[in-house]
């Protein structure tokens, strides 16, 4: 499998973090993909291969063994569960359409602050507080949403975090680590008790997010 990657991006370390928790990280090429700042906001050239294995040229982009092209987050995620046997971090029955709605409000969550972020990349007088306004209430939102549901966060000692885990511990990454983005912790207690262990797993540790690329 071949992945275009790079360290800033939030749903790359989702990705990046179920390959491990999954222990198929070995399998996986990571191709790193460093784009100017400008990138938001004017057309740039292309990491070599990227758009013509995702005409959208987004990351993360996953190609598998097969030759495939999975151009988005929650299907790379799928695949790679998929490749480990199944069910390891997407449950089954019942109990997945539960992890699937705690799922879509922290990758809404991850939207939001993405979109934040390419607004902050226009040139000032063209940034819109409207649209920035818009995006500060919807994570509020989504925190909010997550915190009334933070019971099911807990994971077993003997067992690997769910999708929606996993994605709702990237978007507090994410969120400490952009200054411009408020404190998730503030009205959110028990979100914030379970980041504090959960950013300590070896999956979390070894993905943190950067502008430049360590591979």
């Amino acid at each position: 499998m071949k992945l275009y990657w790079t360290p800033a991006s939030p749903f790359t370390r989702k990705v990046s973090v179920s390959a491990q928790e999954l222990g198929i990280s070995d399998r996986i090429e990571v191709i790193p993909t460093k784009w100017p700042l400008v990138w938001a906001y004017s057309t740039i050239p292309f990491t070599p291969g990227l758009a013509e294995s995702n005409p959208m040229a987004r990351i993360p982009t996953l190609v598998t063994d097969a030759g495939v092209s999975l151009g988005d987050s929650t299907l790379i995620c799928q695949h790679l569960d998929a490749v480990a046997g199944g069910g390891r971090l997407i449950p089954t029955g019942e109990a997945a359409w539960r992890m699937w709605s705690l799922y879509a409000v922290a990758d809404g969550l991850l939207e939001a602050q993405v979109a934040m972020r390419a607004e902050r990349l226009r040139p000032v007088p063209n940034q819109s507080e409207g649209f920035l306004s818009k995006q500060r209430d919807r994570i509020r939102r989504c925190f909010d949403r997550i915190e009334e549901r933070a019971g099911e966060l807990a994971c077993p000692p003997d067992a690997l975090p769910n999708l929606a885990m996993i994605t709702v511990g990237v978007a507090c990454g994410y969120q400490d680590w952009r200054e411009w983005l408020f404190d998730f912790r503030e009205g959110h207690p028990r979100l914030a008790a379970w980041a504090a262990g959960f950013v300590e797993r070896p999956s979390m540790a070894s993905t943190r997010p950067s502008e430049t690329p360590e591979h």
